[in-house]
């Protein structure tokens, strides 16, 4: 049992009134691909990661997954230290590693349901919609892949992928929550591409001009509707993940994958991570291609502007002092943050992040980790050496490079790992790996002006005057605010 923030509605305007009332917790987990060649190892293990930290406290979770209890092989898996080290030095040097160590076989998540398909999660929402009590809160999470929207003319009307080819719109999954009773709570995070769209579902019927739903939805986006998302991939190695998940549940739960402990982020110093907190941390910490969104951000990008100076409204270039001195905790961690990881200062910051986010890398540049050049140099010379004492290596399927990978295979590593340029070599690679790629470091700049006109449009917001749209924000937050 627990107690809520949220629980009378007010629907004239439809915010919501907080009165504490007692409810309990139900979990719900969409995840998997469309077919056996898209549902890739870590979709079952964000799966299993929050199945772990939900039993951790006690919790279980309703969880739909790829064919569910199907038998069958319907992972794809690469577990490349299951490949002899003499084969995986031949592909790095002399061929390509492309899915080396790939196989497929059954998902290992307990107590599925069934397959996530729109028919079983229609059952879903039918039965708990008849159970579900006043002050009940619902969490659903979706990990899985996502679609953009097919329509131009309503672009945010992406959906989730699911097994068979199957699919949910944004809309459709809006009618599903429709279906549950109104004086509950719904928080959603979802991290599949372009899953953005889905912010969309706090309003009626998904569309921001019928006004805030009366059912108190909140959620937690890894990217906005027109970008995909990072982080799908068949590695089985866990301590390489670094999509949405990975930072938002340990920031909630005080773990990493691996269950080492982290510093729980309570920007607001009050003792506690809300989800709010959960997701700055994971904007923070997370160096991949995402932009990340809340409701709270979509509900002020539909409800409030930037003046031009027609108005006492801030406009979308204000120095960064102002900016910082009006923002919230939370919103000052983000600045802070990233102005430290990008090495900005002074009141120009702002202005530099804009210019860095419309530069175009000249034709034919380097587009990836600075450390790429330097390694890929190496790795050609170390495999012309080597090839000056084997050139049958022109061809990998010549029985000569046949005999180093079997009965010569310590020979052929040895003529690798101990050739002078090895130890650089794999210094390099592993240099390069920490490096930002041009479009991380680019996306870097874009989540500090996000997080910049996030502020802006809050205070904005506040100054049109308009009691209606201040307290539905108000209560957004106040959603958002809530912890696991």
């Amino acid at each position: 049992m627990r107690s809520i923030l949220p629980s009378v509605l007010l629907l004239a305007g439809t915010f919501w009134i907080t009165t504490p009332v007692v409810g309990k917790d139900l979990f719900l987990a969409i995840g998997g691909g469309y077919d056996r060649s898209g549902n890739q190892a870590s979709l079952e293990k964000n799966t299993l990661l929050f199945q772990r930290l939900l039993s951790e406290r006690g919790e279980s979770c309703d969880i739909f997954f790829a064919d569910g209890q199907d038998e069958a092989a319907d992972l794809q898996v690469i577990d490349r230290q299951t490949v002899p080290l003499a084969n995986r030095l031949m592909a790095e040097f002399f061929g390509s590693d492309d899915e080396l160590g790939l196989f497929y076989r059954n998902h290992l998540i307990p107590n599925v349901r069934g397959s996530a398909s729109p028919k079983n999660l229609q059952q879903w929402f039918d039965s708990h919609g008849k159970t579900m009590q006043p002050g009940d809160r619902l969490l659903i999470y979706v990990t899985a892949h996502g679609n953009p929207s097919s329509d131009r003319r309503r672009p945010h009307e992406t959906s989730i992928a699911l097994w068979d080819r199957e699919s949910i719109k944004m809309t459709e999954f809006v009618a599903m929550l429709d279906q549950l009773p109104q004086d509950i709570d719904v928080i959603a995070v979802m991290v599949q591409c372009y899953t953005g769209g889905f912010a969309r579902s706090i309003f009626t019927g998904g569309d921001p001009d019928k006004g805030l739903s009366p059912q108190r939805r909140i959620g937690f986006f890894a990217t906005v509707h027109d970008r995909p998302a990072a982080g799908c991939t068949p590695e089985v190695d866990e301590t390489n993940y670094v999509e949405y998940s990975t930072y938002f549940w340990a920031a909630l739960s005080g773990t990493d994958r691996s269950g080492q402990p982290i510093e729980r982020p309570d920007y607001d110093g009050d003792g506690k991570t809300s989800f709010a907190e959960a997701h700055a941390y994971t904007i923070l910490s997370a160096d991949t291609i995402d932009l990340p969104l809340r409701s709270s951000d979509e509900f002020l990008a539909v409800n409030s502007r930037f003046g031009r100076g027609e108005s006492d409204l801030l406009t979308d270039e204000e120095p960064y002092e102002v900016v910082l001195e009006i923002a919230d905790p939370i919103a000052k961690a983000l600045l802070e943050g990233l102005s430290r990881q990008l090495d900005l200062d002074g009141p120009d910051r702002l202005s530099v992040a804009r210019r860095e986010t419309q530069r175009r890398g000249r034709r034919g540049s380097w587009r990836g980790r600075q450390g790429g050049n330097e390694s890929g140099r190496l790795r050609r010379r170390i495999a012309r050496d080597v090839e000056q004492r084997w050139p049958e290596l022109a061809n990998t399927l010549n029985p000569t490079a046949i005999d180093l990978l079997t009965h010569r295979s310590d020979e052929f590593i040895d003529a690798i790992v101990k050739h002078p340029d090895y130890g650089r070599y794999r210094q390099q690679v592993d240099q390069a790996d920490k490096e930002l790629t041009t479009e991380q470091r680019k996306v870097k700049y874009e989540r500090l002006l996000q997080a910049a006109d996030g502020v802006v449009l809050r205070e904005n917001l506040r100054r049109l005057n308009d009691p209606t749209l201040a307290e539905q924000l108000e209560s957004l937050l106040r959603a958002e605010s809530q912890s696991l």
